[in-house]
């Protein structure tokens, strides 16, 4: 992942701005040298970093705005304004239309908290402040592409964050900050950090500056448990079970936030736990209740998801029926557009509505041109597929196999009939005849999905597994993880993970 300099910076700032994003908080009250906020802003605050953590950014900005009018010349405010916008322009990284609103309230920050450092260049809450507003700044350079600007800021902000520090060691925020700057400043190339002049840091330093943030009573404690989980979940440290640890203790604090519930859904997704990841997006989508604009929007996108789970755990009908009661697509976010034409193509796909990229038939098997004209091939296999699936859902596995058996029999070269028997007998723990029809499967699809090249590796992965043949075991499962698009292809390092005890400087 982290190949060469503009790439790596990109990842860099990235997970800067994360983590100075959230940095920003009063003092302890016997930090030697801290202004505070007055209690009305910081009430404001707290309020605003609530619905932050539920996804509802228009009220967390009202919520920052009425608290720069509590404390006015404050930078403080103006911070999370600025958070505000930069959490919202990482959802969709192509929507310009927010830079110019970012980049104002960034700027007041800096403006404003070095008239006052100034004046008092001891305070730490003022340090920290301003710190945060260079290392946002320094992601969204990053992911405009300008990556010297973006370590230029970072550096600054750093440098900042470590006064702060200094000043008050006790002082969690700045802490947290730096932890992120130590992990992935480590995770650079040499090179990278070279050109760059970005000062090496230390990855399990990092690690234990999050996790004492997140164990504190920290203004951003929730947010530390974020960040952990996103580098504990990431392909580079593989401790997914600790990536669940730490949003389920950040759930415990805050049980109704439909942006955790909907991240453990994301996790589960990713290792295959489809069920799983069927609860997780149903509770997210039972806690955004309410009839605002915002939470009507964000039941919208959960419902994109949560039909993808239901795809990939062949609740079909119903994904559909989700997919619908969305309305109209278009007007999705991009990511959620693209995701739930993708969640279309694919039941069509499994459903038999869609053909998948068949082998070369042989002539004979083509029927008259008069008979396909009138009856396509995809639509008489989707009355056959979809016949097989009911009878699955019914439990009827006999009569499933025999449809299937059928359908492959006058599609000889399509992989979906051959594709189903495997699952089938693969569930039922048949793995011979599971074996076999998945090799058939594979055989019969040159160019397959992503849903269903994964899953033939996993499948014949697990089948191997059972029958004691590691080693074959192990190239599938190694298969899976790398095919692209691949929504669980983290399943197949998962799987490669068996028998070697993870390390534990993730361990929550």
């Amino acid at each position: 992942m982290l190949c060469f300099p503009g790439r790596s910076t990109l990842l860099l700032v990235a997970a800067l701005s994360l983590a100075g994003a959230m940095t920003m908080a009063s003092a302890a009250p016997e930090s030697p040298a801290a202004s505070s906020l007055p209690p009305p802003a910081d009430a404001f605050v707290r309020s605003g970093l609530k619905d932050l953590h539920e996804g509802l950014y228009a009220r967390a900005e009202d919520s920052f705005r009425q608290a720069a009018r509590a404390a006015p010349g404050d930078p403080a405010p103006d911070l999370f304004i600025a958070f505000t916008f930069w959490w919202r322009m990482i959802q969709d990284r192509s929507d310009r239309t927010l830079d110019e609103a970012f980049l104002r309230a960034a700027g007041h920050v800096v403006e404003s908290g070095g008239v006052r450092l100034d004046t008092t260049p001891g305070d730490v809450r003022l340090l920290t402040c301003v710190g945060t507003a260079h290392i946002l700044r320094s992601q969204v350079e990053g992911l405009r592409r300008n990556f010297f600007r973006a370590a230029q800021e970072a550096r600054r902000g750093k440098k900042m964050l470590e006064a702060a520090l200094q000043i008050d060691p006790s002082q969690r925020d700045a802490l947290f900050g730096l932890g992120a700057y130590n992990y992935y400043t480590e995770r650079l190339p040499g090179l990278a950090r070279g050109l760059l002049f970005m000062p090496k840091g230390d990855a399990e330093l990092g690690l234990r500056q999050l996790k004492t943030t997140a164990s504190s009573s920290s203004y951003f404690n929730t947010d530390a448990r974020l960040l952990l989980a996103l580098i504990c979940g990431s392909k580079v440290e593989q401790c997914y079970e600790d990536a669940l640890g730490h949003l389920s203790a950040a759930l415990a604090q805050d049980p109704a936030s439909p942006l955790l519930l909907g991240s453990i859904g994301g996790v589960k997704m990713r290792l295959g736990y489809y069920p799983e990841a069927v609860r997780a997006f149903e509770k997210a989508l039972s806690s955004a209740s309410g009839e605002s604009t915002e939470r009507l929007e964000q039941r919208r996108v959960l419902k994109v998801y949560l039909a993808e789970a239901l795809t990939a755990d062949w609740q079909l009908a119903r994904a559909g029926d989700i997919l619908k009661e969305i309305g109209d697509l278009s007007a999705l976010p991009a990511r959620e557009r693209q995701l739930s034409e993708r969640v279309t193509t694919e039941i069509a796909q499994k459903v038999g509505d869609l053909m998948i990229a068949p082998a070369r038939l042989p002539v004979d098997d083509h029927p008259p041109a008069d008979q396909a004209a009138k009856n396509p091939p995809a639509s008489r296999m989707a009355v056959r597929a979809r016949a097989a699936l009911a009878a699955v859902d019914r439990g009827d596995d006999s009569e499933a196999i025999a449809l299937l058996g059928a359908l492959a029999g006058a599609h000889p070269g399509d992989p979906l009939p051959r594709f189903l028997m495997g699952k089938i007998h693969f569930d039922r723990g048949r793995f011979a005849d599971a074996e076999r029809e998945l090799d058939a499967a594979q055989e019969r699809a040159p160019d397959p999905p992503a849903w269903m090249a994964g899953w033939i590796e996993l499948y014949r992965g697990l089948v191997d597994k059972a029958r004691g043949r590691r080693a074959a075991a192990e190239a599938h499962f190694r298969a899976a993880s790398e095919v692209r698009r691949f929504r669980s292809a983290e399943r197949g390092i998962l799987e490669l993970q068996e028998g070697v005890p993870p390390h534990a400087r993730c361990r929550p």
